[in-house]
């Protein structure tokens, strides 16, 4: 199958997964094992320096593992994007970052609730240059055998977390006033970025790809989204300082994506209003279950919203009459190509038409 047939395939099917309000849905990402150059650490690079070079090394593990998958007619496009760890969701606000072997974390900067001035949204920030520059080494050197996807966002609770460090659960409840001009502040940030973040992407039929799962989201959709701290907080607190501030944040934008854990669902269900939600992602986590196995818990609290779940494929066959009332998107690890070709079928077979 040609490139070109695949990606008018995915997105006819995307575009009716999220306009079709009835269940049983499926979208299906499959994933198995394939031999990929390996990558040195992150903190053996200096990025200002060697940016390029390790864009490289990155890129040819991601397209080895594209390789292994050209011809499969599952519902994701080769995608790439720049990644070095949380920091890049956040250090573009002028950041240091700490690099570490396989990720990288912002140092907190904000001291003062009363004094976030060093914060800015500034093109000359270096993280802001570093993913501006890598999806412009992507661009150049593309042979037209992938697309730039977005990468995501964090909302702008996670934002402050970021900036501000483990303070800010105290500040909810001793200075919340100054809390929330930190969050106003954020979601002019958060905007600010992303607008830049869909300019160095590709437009694919107007719409984009997402780094979660590396599938089709139609356009004037944010994605995707992460608010970890949520689920150290109330349903409360998030309330009013996650949700309030997540709904100004998605304002002339039809649809959200939405990546969270299943360790702490009590604010999920009042997640589940925001407006345009298209996709809620739940993570797999150390010591917990896998989503897919812990169904009674997600789908109270998700109130019939489309999902995203990663299983396996033993799992994904012996869940998927679980979900007849919801649409999902599945991320499902294989063990080969012909296990991924024979879930395919699978799906498609017991999915409503897309």
């Amino acid at each position: 199958m040609q490139l070109k047939e695949h990606v008018q395939n995915v997105v006819k099917r995307a575009k009716t997964f999220y306009s079709e309000p009835g269940p049983g849905h499926y979208l299906l990402n499959t994933r198995f094992p394939a031999s990929t150059p390996k990558v040195p650490p992150l903190n053996s690079f200096d990025l200002e320096k060697q940016l390029n070079e390790y864009l490289d090394y990155k890129l040819a593990a991601c397209l080895a593992g594209l390789k292994v998958k050209e011809g499969l007619d599952d519902d994701s496009l080769p995608a790439v994007y720049p990644h070095f760890g949380i920091a890049e969701h956040s250090a573009w606000l002028g950041l240091e970052v700490s690099l570490q072997e396989n990720t990288c974390h912002p140092e907190p900067a904000v001291t003062d609730l009363n004094d976030f001035s060093m914060l800015t949204l500034n093109e000359q920030n270096k993280w802001f240059r570093y993913m501006k520059a890598s999806y412009e080494h992507y661009r150049k050197i593309n042979d037209g055998s992938y697309f730039l996807a977005v990468r995501g966002i964090m909302t702008p609770m996670d934002l402050a977390n970021a900036v501000r460090g483990n303070e800010l659960f105290t500040d909810f409840l001793l200075e919340p006033e100054a809390t929330h001009r930190l969050m106003g502040f954020m979601v002019q940030a958060a905007r600010w970025y992303y607008k830049h973040l869909l300019s160095w992407t590709d437009d694919i039929q107007g719409g984009r790809v997402f780094g979660l799962g590396e599938g089709w989201m139609p356009a004037r959709s944010m994605g995707h989204l992460s608010n970890d701290a949520a689920m150290l907080c109330s349903e409360q607190i998030y309330e009013e300082f996650g949700f309030a501030y997540e709904t100004q944040m998605l304002e002339g934008y039809d649809h959200a994506l939405y990546h969270l854990h299943n360790e702490k669902l009590h604010y999920v269900p009042c997640l589940a209003k925001l407006p345009g939600l298209a996709m809620m992602q739940f993570s797999v986590d150390p010591k917990t279950k896998r989503p897919i196995e812990d169904l009674p818990r997600i789908l109270g609290a998700c109130r019939r919203r489309n999902l995203m779940l990663d299983a396996t494929s033993e799992q994904l066959r012996k869940h998927l009459g679980e979900l007849k009332e919801h649409n999902v998107f599945f991320q499902a690890n294989c063990k080969d190509r012909k296990d991924a070709e024979d879930l395919i079928a699978f799906v498609r077979d017991r999915s409503k038409p897309l």
